[in-house]
């Protein structure tokens, strides 16, 4: 997936789950799409870190912090192709 691709599927569950319609156009739309989608970014990253950081998962568990940080980037938007078909 192309790094606009990227950002655009990501923008896309962003607005639709603030159930937001905008117009974007004029000089500033780059930065304005590259923010939103930053901030988004960064509050998956930080909720991977704590998935990561749960020490209720023991060595036999890690698969469970595997599907957990799979199914929030699923969250995200942008899927995670055939990588996440636990059955």
């Amino acid at each position: 997936m192309k790094d606009r691709e990227f950002c655009a599927s990501i923008l896309a569950k962003v607005l639709i789950d603030a159930g937001v319609g905008i117009v974007i156009g004029g000089t500033g739309s780059d930065e304005i799409i590259e923010h939103m989608v930053e901030t988004e970014c960064c509050e998956a990253l930080r909720k991977i870190r704590e998935i990561l950081d749960d020490d209720t998962f023991t060595d036999e568990m890690c698969f469970g912090c595997i599907d957990q940080i799979v199914s929030l980037y699923e969250e995200l938007g942008p899927g995670a192709g055939s990588r996440h078909d636990f059955g």
